[in-house]
């Protein structure tokens, strides 16, 4: 099965995919690395800056994909999927009990989702799944995170089977 995992060089400012197969297509502009792990090529795509350093690799530093490509439609369908659901989280609301943490965020969640705008428009299908303020290091929260994409897929399961060519 193709893997596709996004990530940028912080040194080029350029996107790369660690992939295990890179494709055909003569459009390919993407550059790719192949001779990484599994490991090392999610850790290099999490590196959300500012909370954790640049993942070194041969001559890189990568942070996390989404800087450039946050919901890789293009390249997972350069793999060769028929069809791409892609997941979107919903961003904070911002109230009076905002901190400054929650209006990082949400600033953070609003350039993602403008850079997102291209791929979710290509996908087939969005399934936006709210978080409930759950932040990004939040880690005791991660059941109950787990538990709103279930809840989001099983609401939406009749949407995603019937989603065509």
């Amino acid at each position: 099965m193709p893997l596709v995992i996004p990530s940028v060089d912080v040194k080029s400012s350029q996107k790369y995919v660690f992939t295990n197969q890179i494709p055909s297509k003569s459009e390919n502009t993407s550059q790719y690395i192949t001779d990484i792990s599994i490991g090392k090529a999610v850790r290099a795509s999490s590196s959300f800056p500012g909370i954790f350093c640049p993942c070194d690799f041969k001559d890189y530093k990568f942070l996390d994909g989404g800087v450039l490509d946050n919901i890789p439609v293009t390249e997972v369908k350069k793999q060769g999927a028929d069809r791409v659901i892609a997941i979107n989280f919903k961003a904070d609301d911002i109230d009076e009990n905002s901190n400054i943490m929650d209006i990082a965020m949400r600033t953070i969640d609003i350039m993602g989702n403008k850079i997102s705008e291209e791929s979710l428009e290509q996908s087939d299908f969005i399934l936006t799944i709210s978080t409930d303020k759950t932040g990004l290091l939040d880690i005791e929260k991660m059941d109950k995170c787990y538990q709103f994409g279930y809840q989001a897929v099983i609401q939406n399961l009749d949407k995603i089977k019937s989603i065509k060519d």
